[in-house]
């Protein structure tokens, strides 16, 4: 007599299960343009960030400014004045704007700014800043007036590209 037939029959054999490595090529072409787009991406930012180093030290040194309570009025604005120079000097280091008169440097200042800034200021400015010292008076508004306008200006003035469409326009 025979045996029984079904106990020649194996079990069931399963498949390996499906790996995750290797990738397919589609997965790699991915893989490869993600990084290459956070690469890219992180680029834009680092230079971005050192490009607005100025505007952070001449932030940090308005500050330090503004709270120095050992200076006079005259002083602040004299070395706020220092501090936009500087800044100017690095935002657009091809011109020469920071050389021009004190007049001709606030216009340009005021041209350079998305947003209203050194408005109402006195005409005799300069005799503010570079008169004799017994003529000099305390002017606290318009000190707290130009650290403002400077603020905003620092913060917010145009790039070196956008000036150049501004003044070909």
């Amino acid at each position: 007599m025979q045996g029984d037939p079904l106990a020649e029959l194996r079990g069931i054999h399963l498949p390996d299960p499906i790996s995750w490595w290797p990738l397919a090529p589609g997965w790699w072409v991915l893989i490869i343009i993600f990084i290459g787009g956070l690469s890219w991406a992180l680029w834009q930012l680092l230079k971005s960030y050192n490009n607005n180093l100025y505007r952070r030290q001449a932030m940090a040194q308005l500050l330090q400014i503004k709270h120095d309570l050992n200076l006079t009025s005259t002083q602040r604005l004299v070395m706020i004045l220092e501090t936009l120079k500087q800044a100017v000097n690095s935002a657009y280091p091809d011109q020469h704007f920071s050389s021009r008169d004190l007049a001709a440097f606030l216009n340009f200042l005021q041209a350079s700014c998305k947003d209203t800034v050194f408005q109402n200021l006195p005409i005799d400015l300069n005799a503010l800043l570079y008169g004799r010292p017994d003529d000099r008076q305390e002017h606290n508004e318009l000190t707290e007036s130009i650290i403002n306008s400077s603020e905003i200006w620092i913060k917010q003035h145009y790039s070196q590209d956008k000036l150049k469409e501004i003044s070909t326009c």
